[in-house]
């Protein structure tokens, strides 16, 4: 299943993923796999989902007929077992989708799969080489504060459940530092990418 050229990029929030994989599209052409905005597509379109969802959840994280991703966040966060059921239900639907996007839609690609839950998941299966984003916390809370709006409550919180992904630094094969600049993050990104022998 695994392939060549699909690079896995992990780490928490804020961290600079994202960054990271719009460097290797713009420079290297890769195709990126963002498995955020693959999850609120499978929110939205996928029927078998949102019935699994709803049957546990309630009817109350609709509206309009659609999940409100905003209501089911703001459940699961609530309470920490309702979390761990929405990922044991979710994981599995996304595992399918990314698994699809890289053997069959970007196949002739270099890929990146960008994921925070890339272990969780499974999807470290589907790539040839995995790296570690990390940064310091009052930078991931500045980024997140920008990118999403959260209260600094909620980003803490969220924080705080993904310390888990701090084991995930062993098993990545290289930890990038993200705490720099974007000239000083490119000439990292370059230099692994050759060692790695993704381009």
């Amino acid at each position: 299943m695994r392939q060549n050229r699909v690079l896995g990029i992990t780490g928490k929030m804020g961290s600079g993923k994202s960054t990271i994989s719009s460097i290797l599209a713009q420079s290297y052409g890769f195709k990126v796999i963002d498995v955020d905005k693959e999850y609120h597509t499978l929110l939205e379109e996928n029927e078998e989902l949102k019935k699994k969802l709803t049957d546990v959840f309630g009817e109350e994280i609709l509206v309009s007929g659609k999940i409100d991703r905003n209501r089911l966040r703001a459940l699961v966060t609530a309470d920490k077992s309702r979390f761990e059921v929405l990922n044991k239900i979710t994981h599995e639907f996304i595992f399918e989708r990314v698994k699809y996007l890289v053997l069959e839609v970007f196949k002739e690609y270099p890929t990146v799969i960008d994921a925070a839950l890339l272990f969780e998941i499974g999807l470290n299966r589907l790539c040839s080489v995995v790296w570690f984003v990390e940064a310091e916390e009052n930078l991931l809370v500045d980024r997140i504060i920008k990118r999403n709006g959260w209260s600094e409550k909620e980003i803490k919180s969220f924080l705080e459940r993904q310390k888990v992904l701090e084991s995930h630094k062993k098993l990545a094969n290289r930890v990038i530092v993200n705490n720099f600049d974007i000239e000083k993050l490119k000439s990292v990104i370059k230099k692994y990418l050759k060692e790695d022998g993704l381009i």
